[in-house]
């Protein structure tokens, strides 16, 4: 999920990833290989990694690329944290002033809604 910090030119990205429905993980970082990884390393091993055709995931052995089931798990995890954190709404006026503002915000929806992984 795009988003920025202070104005559009500093664009930061929100990698998400659903667990079996019940446990979500966030990262926050650039468009790239080494953002995905670090989410990737946080998050148990899995059968089946369900994605997008996005190239990042393509070195991922047990992928399948869907845009539909399991891959709209985490489309409704952005829905949510859009709902949550005005900052995230779209064409609004709020927005993080700093990646750490926007870290403590998305960890507080995470704590508070119960999002955090126990695992």
């Amino acid at each position: 999920m795009w988003t920025y910090v202070g104005k559009k030119e500093n664009e930061i990205w929100i990698w998400t990833a659903v667990f079996d429905k019940d446990f979500k993980f966030f990262e926050l970082g650039k468009r790239d290989e080494e953002t995905f990884w670090k989410l990737y390393y946080q998050i148990p091993i899995a059968k089946d990694i369900h994605t997008d055709a996005y190239k990042v995931y393509g070195n991922l052995d047990n992928r399948k690329v869907k845009k539909y089931g399991y891959t709209n798990w985490n489309e409704g995890l952005h829905s949510f944290l859009r709902d949550k954190l005005a900052m995230l709404k779209r064409k609004t006026k709020a927005y993080a002033k700093s990646i750490r503002a926007l870290y403590r915000a998305l960890a507080l929806v995470f704590v508070r809604w119960n999002l955090l992984s126990t695992l």
